[in-house]
């Protein structure tokens, strides 16, 4: 899950910075997932997955980010 905008939204810093959310992937496929988070997605109505986070819940930013993560090849389908 994005840190910052996480953070801007409520979630705790605890969360945000848990072993669990932190991943290690080489910097071009960081800017592919930011693109993911800023491109227009039919399976989230038709917003950007940052449009479409605002104020939803913990579980529901990472299963958002767990999905950019698979799309941009990080993690298997």
């Amino acid at each position: 899950m994005e840190r910052n905008t996480a953070a801007n939204d409520g979630s705790e810093a605890g969360l945000i910075n848990a072993s669990e959310n932190k991943a290690a992937i080489p910097r071009w496929k960081h800017w592919e997932l930011n693109g993911w988070y800023e491109k227009e997605n039919e399976e989230l109505g038709g917003d950007t997955p940052r449009k479409y986070l605002k104020g939803k819940s913990w579980e529901e930013r990472r299963e958002v980010g767990l999905q950019g993560l698979r799309q941009v090849g990080v993690l298997k389908p």
